[in-house]
């Protein structure tokens, strides 16, 4: 079964990237796939408004 992960969590990794600790340590800290963390990334810059919104909901 797949692993879920609040928005929170999300949000404090990419916002760890961001303020520049490299990814790949962000990911080994937390216990996720780098790939995992790129992808929040990649929509936390798309929407930073609301880049997760979860459950079947849609931008």
């Amino acid at each position: 079964m797949a692993q879920t992960y609040s928005i929170e969590f999300k949000e404090e990794a990419c916002k760890r990237v961001q303020s520049g600790v490299p990814a790949a340590q962000v990911a080994r800290e937390l216990g996720i796939n780098v790939n995992i963390l790129y992808t929040w990334m990649s929509r936390f810059k798309e929407h930073p408004a609301e880049p997760f919104v979860g459950s079947g909901n849609l931008h």
